[in-house]
């Protein structure tokens, strides 16, 4: 094996492995992501930092660094880095965490309907009220006077006649406007037990998370040495 710079193994070895670890994961998720989106993507520890560095060190451990001191090495193993991660943090995130890796099924249903009613009503009612009457007093009666007599002129000391009519009408209309409106929602989430099962999806999550990191890891190939 060609002998140029150090190995990293030497490295580990002089720094201490979480020290060289720490090296490559100097960037901030805060930078690139938002607090709901970091949760999603380090949820149950498919996926994680310290993680990716462990992987990285395992996968270069033999290999020489690229960089004349192991103080460069530091310095653009933080830089490049942040400048995969700016990119692979995104798309980390929109390819496979947006999802429950345990739910195939996940949709919402609402159904709204609006009923309107309106009434309308009249009652009438009429009354009407005739009277007449007829008071008649004769101070020396001799015989029965009868209003007949009255009209022929016969006796009589006091008459007195009336008549009264009254006439009433009462109408009542009544409007009435009403409105219901009824809302159903249904919601499913989960897994239909038909297509794909929980073991399927949690595999595939976490083989997705694997070839994201794989890729990170590749790109890193230039701080090492070539020859080897």
């Amino acid at each position: 094996m060609a002998n140029f710079t150090m190995e990293l193994r030497k490295v580990c070895e002089y720094y201490g492995r979480d020290t060289v670890e720490s090296w490559f994961m100097d960037y901030n998720l805060q930078d690139y992501l938002t607090n709901e989106q970091i949760k999603q993507i380090t949820a149950d520890g498919v996926w994680s930092k310290e993680k990716l560095a462990r992987m990285i060190v395992d996968h270069y451990y033999m290999r020489e660094i690229g960089l004349e001191t192991p103080a460069l090495f530091k310095h653009y193993a933080k830089v490049k880095m942040q400048e995969i991660m700016e990119e692979k943090l995104l798309e980390i995130y929109t390819k496979f965490l947006k999802y429950d890796p345990l739910s195939s099924v996940d949709y919402t249903e609402e159904f709204r309907r609006e009923i309107n009613s309106e009434g309308e009503g009249e009652s009438n009612s009429n009354s009407k009220n005739n009277a007449e009457n007829l008071n008649i007093i004769n101070d020396t009666p001799q015989t029965k006077i009868t209003k007949q007599d009255l009209d022929t002129g016969a006796y009589a000391s006091t008459v007195g006649q009336g008549e009264t009519s009254s006439e009433a009408e009462d109408k009542t209309t009544t409007n009435n406007k009403n409105k219901t409106i009824e809302t159903y929602t249904h919601s499913m989430k989960g897994d239909n037990g038909v297509i794909v099962t929980n073991q399927y999806l949690v595999r595939e999550f976490r083989e997705l998370a694997k070839n994201f990191n794989q890729e990170i890891i590749e790109e890193l190939n230039p701080l090492f040495m070539g020859i080897y």
